[in-house]
């Protein structure tokens, strides 16, 4: 009876009308990109911090709606992880050309991202070998610092004009986004040391998994 109650619980939850909702709003952030390039663009920065912010969140809610209420798919977890990768490409030359991010740490998490794109049209539409994204806690850490590295970058436009140099606050960004972005390059780096063998491994069937 547990049992039968349990498999009925699974498939509403499947069967759910709101079992799309992780994925509309990966959707979202990609969609939320344009806005925050045209705000930042006519130096509205505090409207494109918290549009990016809006950004942000929904990458934590869908990963967390779709293992909360078991509404996972091949497509979503496929979705969600090139979400984020367009998401910071997009964005990050846009800080570094408004010098709020720094050349090195830019030009590893576009390389990086665009390598980890790459892989999918050529896994699924070329090799059509079937594969999963299922990030360790260094991906993970790695996002997380991007992320943050993102929202200090915003953070750092918008204390430009609200901040006079003499009060201190230019120089507490500064030092803040250098830790982020030291952190971040070496996350970047080990990333990428492990990244391509994998890609090797999943091309010669011999993994199936990228973290």
């Amino acid at each position: 009876m547990i049992h039968k109650r349990n498999r009925a619980a699974t498939e509403d939850m499947t069967s759910s009308r709101w079992r799309h909702l992780p994925n509309l709003l990966s959707a979202t952030r990609i969609a939320l990109i344009p806005v925050i390039v045209w705000l930042s663009l006519i130096h509205e920065h505090m409207l494109a911090l918290l549009v990016f912010a809006t950004g942000a969140l929904t990458d934590l809610l869908d990963g967390y709606l779709a293992r909360r209420f078991g509404w996972q798919s091949h497509f979503g977890s496929l979705l969600d992880p090139i979400a984020d990768r367009v998401f910071v490409l997009c964005l990050i030359p846009l800080l570094w050309y408004f010098d709020a991010i720094g050349t090195a740490y830019t030009v590893l998490v576009v390389v990086r991202y665009a390598i980890q794109l790459s892989a999918l049209p050529v896994f699924i539409l070329w090799l059509k070998i079937p594969f999963r994204v299922v990030p360790d806690w260094i991906s993970r850490l790695a996002a997380v610092v991007v992320f943050a590295v993102l929202g200090m970058g915003f953070a750092d436009l918008l204390a430009i004009e609200l901040f006079d140099e003499s009060s201190g606050a230019e120089n507490t960004f500064e030092h803040t986004m250098d830790a982020l972005t030291l952190i971040g390059c070496l996350l970047e780096i080990w990333i990428m040391l492990k990244f391509i063998p994998r890609y090797w491994q999943i091309i010669r069937g011999r993994h199936d998994t990228f973290e």
